[in-house]
């Protein structure tokens, strides 16, 4: 099982102990205004769809741990679900005290390597929704260009940013 270990964080692969503060998550205003709001159980066959892409797919998102507490910091790395258009690195941090703190550039950082040295991956993109401005600057801030926009399955239009090709 693969794990990547940045300065701050841990990456490991999802598990049941990370389902309460996935919970939570889905739970907060922050999550209600991005569209995400989901009841606990919602959440936990959320979740535990992401484990199974792992299964299905041989990759999964990563879940973020603190390394000086163990604390859930949140969720990067690399994600295909069926019905989107191209593999993608996704992010997103889960306690509103740990937004603005630079863990998810140095997540996706360690992410974009595996996924561009380990699996492989020719391309990566990012689906950002149009009004997600802070997360559409954490791609730039890793490299990624505007490359349009892609309608999802349920009619969303996101922008996608495409990330360069680095060093894994």
């Amino acid at each position: 099982m693969t794990v990547l270990e940045t300065p701050r964080l841990r990456l490991v692969p999802l598990a049941e102990r990370h389902i309460a503060a996935y919970q939570a998550f889905l739970a907060s205003p922050r999550a209600a205004a991005r569209g995400w709001a989901s009841m606990p159980h919602e959440a936990w066959r959320g979740f535990a769809a992401m484990m199974g892409h792992g299964l299905l797919r041989g990759f999964a998102p990563f879940v973020m741990e603190a390394r000086d507490d163990g604390r859930t910091v949140g969720l990067c790395g690399p994600w295909w679900p069926d019905g989107q258009k191209e593999r993608e690195i996704k992010w997103n941090i889960w306690p509103a005290a740990d937004e603005g703190k630079g863990y998810a550039h140095e997540a996706a950082k360690a992410a974009l390597a595996h996924i561009f040295g380990t699996l492989g991956w020719e391309t990566a993109v990012s689906y950002i929704a149009q009004d997600n401005d802070r997360s559409a600057a954490l791609a730039r801030r890793l490299g990624a260009v505007q490359d349009g926009t892609w309608t999802t399955p349920r009619g969303t239009e996101v922008r996608v940013f495409r990330h360069p090709r680095v060093a894994g």
